[in-house]
């Protein structure tokens, strides 16, 4: 009859809009004539619920991930106390001293064997004599480089002060020895190889923090040192490289 007719087109387009919505494919509705819309209306109830599309499950919560601390890069130079047992005018360059520092390295024999190092150090110590002998503290870990021709095997480390007008050698404790290597206080890691100074730049970075305060030698203001005591330079503020 004429009202079980409007039902069953009334659940034809109800299931028709939520097919669409879930992507179910369309099905057939026939008309209920027994009952009447008391029938109808519980069974339009029942076909939408089994058609509607279900709740999606909460995203599972991601844990932070641990941050990782960074390695301090003064803790990845290979610093160690030097001697300068030999100074002279580099032929070629009116700024280079030639060296050669004893840096605790020995043949198979138990000879010392000093790197050769070319320092741009002749404006402020003008004679070689006041480099001999003298204990400073040298980068031991960077790639070799070519200096108007010589090569160098590391960087002898000075401080200046902030016009760069005035450069001191950074003076390891009395006591040290060479080849002793000198921390700073809570930074001890393991040196970085010599590519791996070159590609992170890691001699940069550690310059950008070193700094005199007060006379003492400092990364992030925590003093640099040995056993026998802390690093000490005539500047007293200034830069460190």
């Amino acid at each position: 009859n004429f009202e079980h007719s409007l039902v069953a087109a009334m659940l034809r387009k109800c299931l028709a809009l939520t097919c669409a919505l879930s992507g179910a494919s369309a099905l057939t509705v026939r008309p209920m004539v027994r009952s009447g819309l008391s029938v109808c209306r519980p069974a339009l109830r029942m076909m939408c619920a089994e058609a509607a599309p279900a709740e999606p499950a909460p995203a599972a919560k991601k844990e932070p991930a641990a941050e990782v601390e960074e390695v301090p890069p003064f803790a990845l130079l290979d610093v160690r106390v030097g001697k300068i047992v030999k100074a002279w005018a580099h032929p070629e360059s009116e700024k280079l001293w030639c060296e050669q520092i004893d840096v605790g390295e020995k043949d198979e024999e138990g000879n010392v064997v000093p790197r050769e190092i070319a320092s741009g150090l002749r404006a402020y110590y003008p004679t070689a004599d006041l480099l001999e002998g003298r204990s400073v503290l040298v980068v031991c870990n960077l790639k070799e480089a070519k200096l108007a021709g010589f090569k160098s095997n590391g960087m002898v480390l000075c401080a200046s002060n902030e016009d760069k007008s005035d450069v001191k050698f950074v003076d390891p404790p009395a006591d040290s020895q060479p080849g002793e290597r000198v921390v700073c206080e809570g930074m001890v890691a393991p040196p970085a190889t010599s590519n791996q100074m070159k590609k992170k730049k890691l001699m940069d970075k550690a310059a950008a923090e070193l700094r005199a305060v007060d006379g003492v030698a400092c990364f992030r203001n925590v003093p640099l040192g040995t056993a026998a005591g802390q690093c000490t330079t005539p500047i007293t503020a200034g830069t460190i490289n």
